[in-house]
């Protein structure tokens, strides 16, 4: 899985590090690369993390990807295609 340093797709990967995927938009393998990526950030990262998705679900986008801008790179994001 790339890994990318983009603050959307580090915010995505914050986002989606630890619940199922109830709509199935993403990839399997792309859900595993965020929770090995989660739970290998130091503890200080994890704290932004943290504070990046509380930020998001408040609805402080801005201040979401400001945080998670600081974080390591993460999984590129990987959406299953869509059957036309």
């Amino acid at each position: 899985m790339p890994l990318s340093d983009d603050p959307n797709d580090k915010l995505r990967a914050c986002l989606n590090h630890g619940w199922p995927d109830p709509d199935e938009d993403f990839t399997p393998d792309y859900l595993a690369a965020c929770k090995r990526w989660f739970e290998a950030l130091s503890p200080r990262a994890r704290n932004t993390a943290v504070a990046a998705i509380a930020a998001y679900g408040r609805g402080d986008e801005v201040a979401a990807l400001e945080l998670a801008g600081a974080l390591p790179p993460a999984p590129q994001v990987a959406l299953i295609p869509v059957e036309d």
